[in-house]
């Protein structure tokens, strides 16, 4: 029996009407990888769900068949699909640690997972995977983003599927764990003859893993015809974030250790490193929503807690995340999404929000008949704006930016930056921007950090840090 995919003609339309994925037809055979590529809002992870038999609540296939294991996806019943998932296809999505379930260390989580016939062996598995045993003992929150994508990929290796579905795996990985994870899914594939189908924007490392490359929409346009620099003159600027002595925990495992980062107004400053590094607990930590931190913390020179935080002083630094879907409540439109921010911050007229949301949309260059659409009929760049437009109605001092671009196309990525750009000149606002993309942080940050290992290895203007770099965490980077 053919245990790959085979799709033929297949089209999907939003509840709007909106074409969310064209007519689309691929074969992935056992042993084989397929890269799904294209710009966002194309139907990369449209086309994935439909792999796996599932379409969002007013999403509406309007042509075409999907069959896994010679089984038609759409013909089965609820009970059935879900016996022949968990029996067929793994599905690694977007954000791998949302998946874990926090409370079981990993080695639970693998014997849970395992084939109900199979004599499991974690250690063996997290080995194929490339982690270490010490692995086992951890809880999904103690591990860094590459290593939960690891974890993810073992529990598929335990359930010994013969489909493995991987949305953008790359995003937000340094070039040598991209390097690494591209390896590993190749190496699945032809060892246990494995049908994968995987999405991404590094289009280079994609056409390097995979057998066929599929894709999906119109092709994007270049890079260098898109980046526009739009930084001002450099000026002397008070201080709008100072923390001293940053300090993190996650039970007994220590995350950051001692750091020390300044944001003048109206300054852009990367933060970058490894995975694992302690970026995104350090953007937590500022935003208030890691706790286990210690350390002085001022915006705006007004001292601000590590901890709980009242609504003024929340407002002041906004995190914009990787992954929007994880934060914007998909049963609420844009405009409830909007609303929100605003009544917190004062407004509480009906009229008066509506016209507040709709001049946000236009802030982040989107129209107002998105207000009333709900986050899966928007593409990934469009939810990005959102969050960006979300984050600005509270009129922060301080705007994070957590890989807001890794899992986006390149000129959608460049677009989303631009509009950063223009909000921090406009605003005078401070921008942190935590990034692996180093074309990115040498064209939108003046200053760098680079963390590894929750320490600060090195730092300075980010011209003359990424010419002559002195740790070796750094030249990784640029590798």
């Amino acid at each position: 029996m053919n245990r790959g995919v085979v799709i033929e003609d297949l089209a999907i339309e939003s509840a709007s009407g909106a074409l969310l994925l064209a007519p689309t037809t691929l074969r992935v055979p056992s042993g084989t990888v397929t890269a799904l590529v294209g710009p966002s809002g194309s139907g990369k992870t449209t086309l994935m769900r439909a792999v796996l038999g599932h379409l969002p609540a007013g999403v509406t296939r309007v042509g075409g068949s999907v069959h896994v294991a010679a089984t038609d996806m759409f013909a089965l019943n609820s009970v059935d699909l879900q016996r022949f998932r968990r029996e067929h296809i793994a599905f690694v999505s977007q954000d791998p640690g949302a998946a874990l379930n926090p409370r079981m260390r990993v080695d639970a989580l693998l014997r849970e997972a395992a084939h109900p016939t199979v004599e499991a062996d974690p250690a063996a598995v997290l080995d194929r995977v490339g982690l270490g045993a010490q692995c086992l003992r951890r809880y999904p929150g103690e591990l860094s983003g590459g290593e939960q994508r690891r974890i993810a990929l073992a529990l598929a290796l335990v359930r010994e599927v013969g489909v493995l579905v991987v949305d953008e795996p790359l995003a937000g990985l340094h070039g040598q764990l991209r390097t690494e994870i591209a390896d590993l899914l190749r190496s699945l594939a032809g060892q246990e003859n494995v049908a994968v189908v995987v999405s991404g924007h590094d289009t280079k490392t994609l056409h390097r893993l995979a057998d066929d490359v599929v894709t999906l929409g119109p092709p994007p346009e270049s890079l260098a015809d898109l980046a526009v620099r739009l930084a001002g003159p450099v000026t002397a600027a008070p201080a709008v974030l100072t923390a001293r002595a940053i300090s993190a925990q996650a039970g007994r495992k220590t995350l950051l250790e001692s750091v020390d980062l300044d944001i003048a107004a109206g300054e852009s400053v990367a933060v970058v490193g490894p995975s694992g590094a302690g970026k995104t607990t350090l953007s937590r930590v500022l935003a208030g929503i890691h706790t286990e931190a210690s350390g002085r913390l001022e915006v705006d020179g007004r001292a601000l807690g590590l901890g709980r935080r009242s609504r003024r002083d929340r407002r002041r630094v906004q995190l914009i995340p990787q992954n929007p879907l994880s934060t914007l409540n998909p049963k609420h439109t844009v405009r409830q999404a909007l609303s929100r921010p605003l009544k917190l911050n004062g407004v509480t007229a009906r009229a008066e929000i509506a016209e507040r949301a709709a001049a946000l949309l236009a802030d982040v260059d989107l129209d107002r008949e998105l207000l009333d659409r709900f986050p899966d009929e928007l593409s990934g760049g469009q939810r990005q704006r959102v969050a960006i437009a979300r984050a600005l109605a509270a009129e922060p001092e301080v705007l994070i930016c957590d890989e807001i671009t890794s899992a986006l196309d390149a000129a959608t990525a460049v677009a989303i930056m631009d509009l950063v750009e223009r909000t921090r000149i406009a605003r005078g606002i401070g921008v942190l921007v935590i990034s692996h993309d180093m074309d990115v942080v040498a064209r939108y940050c003046r200053r760098i950090l680079v963390l590894a290992d929750g320490a600060v290895v090195e730092s300075g203007e980010t011209a003359r840090v990424l010419a002559e770099p002195s740790a070796a965490q750094t030249m990784a980077l640029l590798v």
